[in-house]
């Protein structure tokens, strides 16, 4: 798709350490597209990818007049090899990543409106159904991740983020749930993997139910949830070198208070990523902890 090109005076200027380039998944609309106008108008380039081309059309209206420059992708993450071609596309586009915000994701509105009324049972799924949550929530983001990492890597400096979804939400919701939870954990994985590296790799969540077109399906009233607006600061956090060293973490973007700065903000509405704190954990030979 086209690009939008930002009014803020940079012109043809390449980034300055402040800015960066940034890949948001799922970015023509809800969480999506408040993270990816939050980083444009921080000075950011984003390129937004989703399978809505009408949804990307109008994110890059939105950032038109944006100091940061936007390019769209169009791309359903469902299909193999389409996580592949988006990563190379977006490094043909501005020649590098530096933060990959892995917020595209299929809710179980997908396969059931009601499902707050008639829950949604696990054995209500076929294979198919089974392969297609995964593949969006989980593998494409793993993929995407594996492809852009060494180069941040290389250069001592990355951020990879999820937008995964609450912890007791993955106990609730099939399908949704346990893909989220697959994500959550590599992401984690990612963390440990990537210390010492000048790479980030952390969770960014609500923290609850959040006015988007998924709650908007299951009819849930935008005034008894979280604005989606709330997003905004943390992943502008997560892409600056106050973030640098802030790693292994899950945000909640409900606890993020505007008036602190950023680094105490981030450290209050924070917990461990994934599991870790929580429950016992297993007793493992000196050779497996290392």
């Amino acid at each position: 798709m086209g690009t939008g090109r930002g009014t803020g005076g940079r012109g043809d200027v390449r980034m300055t350490t402040s800015s960066r380039i940034a890949l948001v998944t799922g970015g023509g609309r809800g969480l999506g597209r408040v993270m990816a106008l939050a980083l444009l108008q921080a000075g950011h380039d984003v390129i937004v990818a989703s399978t809505d081309v009408d949804a990307l059309a109008e994110t890059l209206a939105a950032a038109a007049a944006m100091p940061g420059r936007a390019k769209a992708i169009a791309v359903d993450l469902a299909v193999a090899g389409e996580a592949e071609r988006l990563a190379d596309e977006a490094l043909a586009t501005f020649g590098r990543i530096d933060i990959l915000l892995n917020n595209a994701g299929i809710s179980v509105s997908a396969v059931s409106t009601d499902h707050l009324v008639n829950p949604y049972r696990f054995w209500r799924s076929d294979r198919a159904v089974i392969e297609r949550f995964f593949a969006i929530n989980a593998v494409a983001p793993m993929v995407l991740a594996t492809r852009l990492a060494p180069a941040m890597i290389e250069r001592g400096w990355g951020r990879i983020v999820a937008n995964t979804t609450s912890l007791d939400t993955m106990l609730r919701f099939s399908l949704y749930g346990g893909s989220k939870a697959a994500l959550e954990a590599e992401t984690a994985v990612m963390a440990n993997d990537l210390a010492g590296t000048g790479v980030t790799s952390n969770v960014l969540v609500p923290g609850g139910g959040t006015g988007t077109r998924m709650t908007d399906k299951s009819g849930i009233p935008r005034e008894q949830l979280f604005p989606d607006t709330i997003m905004a600061a943390p992943a502008v956090f997560l892409a600056s070198d106050a973030s640098n060293d802030f790693s292994g973490r899950r945000i909640l973007a409900n606890r993020w208070k505007p008036g602190l700065p950023e680094r105490e903000a981030a450290e209050l509405a924070s917990d461990p990523i994934a599991w870790t704190g929580y429950g016992s954990l297993g007793v493992q030979p000196a050779m497996a902890r290392k």
